[in-house]
């Protein structure tokens, strides 16, 4: 069964050890990032679980977690409701796209329980985080954004940092202008006209998996085709918006487009600080909540973090099933986003290569699906190795490839913009331009065969490891398919 909201998904998560309360009193502007920190540089993936805090200095019967949407890939798993491994998760995010399932609107729901009227409004009344502490230019939320398009009404969510500024001011950041939330703010500025908008924090975490995506339909309703049944919506009060009725907290009000003012910097994704550009304010106008609500903050910043673990299962998911399905390219065994790269630098696929054009035909591909700017590092290699295993991707790298043949630069592309390599210092960021690297790491003819016992003379060993009367042995990865 899909989880109906936040609550019902921690119960499901802790059951798993998979989330922990904390009762310990901590400070919200550099106690709890640091904490999340250490979580992710000092535990493996699938042992990394998330925090909630219900003792915050100066927030009494506060309550904010974080680290509970996409701490690991078992996490993922938890939401969508399947295995913790890339093919189940693939299947239930292409079933989503191929099968979406349009939200329904009830008459109320739990997120309106509690009102607060314009005069009233006070975002920094909620224990809202500092994600970068000494660095950040404020706390920052991480709700997720509703708009529509002013001439289609067609609905977008996504999720975005918003930097708060006063009680009823934040600032908020779009990226790259081909994103749909962009093009509704070019459309509503072209009107002359604010943009309505809804911040919504804490709902259903296929939401927030689906935040985002590129598919190019309603994200609720993927959401909906995951989960095999409708995201319920609220109208909102005071535009003509829809919410998650079952989410924690929403922000109405409107985001500027004849004014902007500077915004950041916030440590982005790619593991540097970014910001201090100019940017829209979005205006507070009504808030609504939940009884004693939930905050909910996504750990960015530095990877790995909770950004690139959903970039990583939304972006693969997504882009196996265009290579797969929507350019019928056959063959393609797995595809692997670099966690250290933001999951948007360095792609991997494995492949079992058909002919000789197939490399490029996934190369470009891929280029062509995310508009040219993710992914400047491209590698494709057979299917005998694992692209998963680091020390198997160095391998290939080392013995299958000739520099001088097998990698190619594809020049003057866009680049992704928070690339530091790709914008000098002092220059504006808007839409910065770079290259590709295409590496063929596929054999090119028959290989010597692999100095190692067989798969299953290893997996014998380790079976019978015990009654060798050794020291215990730690994790082993060995290689399936040589």
């Amino acid at each position: 069964m899909p989880f109906e909201g936040l609550r019902d998904y921690l119960e499901a998560l802790e059951e798993k050890g998979l989330f922990h309360w904390v009762d310990k009193e901590v400070d919200k502007d550099w106690e709890i990032a640091s904490l999340a920190r250490l979580i992710f540089r000092g535990y493996p993936e699938e042992r990394r679980f998330g925090m909630g805090f219900r003792n915050i200095r100066g927030f009494p019967g506060g309550r904010l977690v974080t680290g509970v949407i996409a701490a690991s890939t078992q996490q993922i798993a938890v939401a969508l409701g399947t295995e913790a491994a890339s093919l189940p998760i693939f299947e239930r995010i292409s079933r989503g796209i191929t099968h979406p399932i349009e939200a329904v609107i009830v008459d109320s729901g739990p997120c309106q329980e509690v009102v607060i009227e314009e005069k009233d409004v006070d975002l920094l009344s909620f224990p809202i985080p500092v994600g970068t502490p000494e660095k950040d230019a404020g706390p920052y939320t991480t709700p997720l954004r509703v708009t529509k398009d002013p001439e289609t009404g067609a609905r977008d969510i996504g999720i975005r940092r918003c930097q708060v500024k006063g009680p009823n001011k934040t600032g908020i950041l779009f990226g790259a202008p081909d994103r749909y939330g962009a093009i509704h703010l070019a459309k509503w500025k072209e009107l002359g006209k604010p943009m309505p908008a809804a911040l919504f924090v804490g709902a259903d975490p296929v939401t927030y998996l689906v935040g985002p995506s590129r598919f190019g339909i309603d994200e609720l309703a993927v959401a909906g085709g995951i989960r095999e049944k409708p995201v319920e919506l609220v109208r909102c009060k005071t535009c003509d918006l829809e919410v998650p009725a079952n989410a924690e907290l929403i922000v109405e009000g409107e985001i500027s487009t004849d004014y902007t003012e500077p915004e950041g910097p916030f440590g982005e994704f790619t593991g540097f600080m970014a910001g201090g550009r100019a940017c829209p304010v979005f205006t507070a106008k009504y808030i609504t909540h939940r009884k004693d609500p939930i905050m909910l903050g996504i750990i960015s910043q530095f990877p790995p973090s909770e950004s690139s673990v959903i970039k990583r299962n939304l972006l693969e998911a997504a882009l196996f099933k265009h290579l797969t399905t929507d350019l019928r390219i056959p063959a393609i065994k797995d595809i692997h986003a670099i966690e250290a790269g933001g999951c948007t630098a360095i792609l991997w696929v494995s492949i079992k290569k058909m002919h000789s054009g197939h490399v490029d035909q996934i190369a470009f591909g891929v280029m062509g699906y995310f508009g040219m700017s993710y992914y400047k590092w491209i590698i494709i290699t057979d299917d005998d190795v694992d692209i998963r295993d680091p020390f198997m991707r160095d391998w290939a790298l080392s013995w299958r490839v000739q520099p001088d043949k097998d990698m190619r630069v594809i020049p003057n592309t866009s680049a992704v913009e928070l690339d530091p390599s790709a914008t000098p210092p002092g220059e504006t960021l808007g839409d910065p331009m770079g290259a590709k690297v295409i590496i063929d790491a596929t054999k090119k003819w028959e290989y010597p065969a692999v100095s190692l016992p067989r798969y299953e003379l290893l997996e014998q060993v380790i079976k019978d490891w015990d009654q060798y009367e050794l020291p215990p042995l730690g994790e082993v990865q060995i290689p399936k398919n040589l």
